[in-house]
């Protein structure tokens, strides 16, 4: 029966199966080495290529130990397992600190410092060499202490408010010396605030206070000047206006006098006895005098005038 069966079996192809089977066995071993192999020749694979971010540098380790070689964005290769990549930051970064100094004329002050910088993408190897990862805390904060000491110390505390542009040009060009040195480039500096103790702070007001009271009393002053500018020149046009109208007056008057001597030295030279008559008798009013002859200043024979007059009547 157990023959009928295995023919049967052998007839449906079953036999070829254990074989197969067997051979899987005998060949297990070399299998997995081929899988191992692939699995290993992936990895190999992905372990070849390193990615560096864009505003990044790359700084090409061997064993630990940094190559000159720096690698720019983008896919790199690098040998899998020897070599690896630390990525450093290239793009405008920001250090803040607040720190303590002393000015010119010993005064304690105070201020908040924000300095933009950016590695220098060309030496990021010799900067991991020399500091890692640690630029800020190591070099950057310690020389922003530094500067802000040096530039502090060159002015009074009252000139850090009113000549605060050249206190910050100071501060800048002696930082961005400092950190040149590390291959780091300041972009830019922001002094934030300059905070003075409670004393000079009080004598700075009581100061700006004294300032502002004598600018209004010299306004005052001002005002005054100018009012009484304007009074002395309204008085000199009244008087100028006075003379004018005086000198005006005076020449009208003698312009009228003028005129009187000249017609009364025109009827003098055109009087004769005859004519004086008759503006007398213009302005006789008909009544004869009772005294004629002395005190007149003028006789007139009064009965020849009579008898003129009644001898047409006869």
């Amino acid at each position: 029966m157990k023959r009928i069966d295995n023919s049967y079996n052998s007839d449906r192809g079953f036999g070829g199966s254990s074989e197969v089977s067997g051979f899987l066995v005998r060949r297990s071993g070399l299998i997995a080495a081929i899988i191992i192999i692939i699995i290993a020749g992936g990895a190999f694979y992905t372990q070849s290529f390193a990615r560096v971010p864009a505003g990044y540098r790359g700084v090409l380790l061997t064993w630990g130990k940094p190559e000159e070689k720096i690698l720019g964005e983008g896919l790199n290769f690098v040998i899998p397992f020897i070599q690896s990549i630390e990525l450093m930051n290239v793009q405008v970064q920001k250090a803040e600190s607040t720190e303590s100094a002393a000015t010119n004329d010993l005064q304690e002050v105070s201020t908040t410092v924000a300095v933009n910088f950016r590695l220098n993408p060309n030496s990021v190897n010799q900067i991991y060499r020399e500091l890692r990862q640690d630029y800020v805390a190591r070099v950057i904060k310690p020389n922003i202490e530094e500067s802000i000491k040096a530039a502090t110390s060159q002015f009074r505390a009252e000139e850090l408010i009113t000549n605060r542009a050249t206190v910050k040009a100071v501060f800048d060009d002696i930082l961005e010396e400092r950190l040149s040195v590390f291959d780091i480039t300041v972009i830019a500096v922001s002094l934030t605030d300059f905070q003075f103790s409670p004393a000079f702070a009080a004598a700075i007001e009581a100061k700006v206070t004294a300032e502002q009271a004598a600018l209004e009393a010299q306004n005052y002053l001002e005002q005054v000047k100018y009012e009484a500018q304007q009074q002395v020149i309204q008085a000199e046009a009244e008087k100028n206006a006075t003379i004018a109208r005086a000198e005006g007056e005076a020449q009208a008057v003698v312009i009228e006098a003028d005129a009187t001597a000249q017609a009364i030295e025109v009827i003098t030279g055109q009087m004769t006895p005859e004519y004086a008559q008759y503006l007398w008798l213009t302005q006789w009013d008909g009544k004869l005098p009772l005294v004629v002859g002395e005190g007149t200043g003028l006789i007139i024979d009064v009965n020849s005038l009579l008898d003129e007059q009644q001898a047409p009547d006869g």
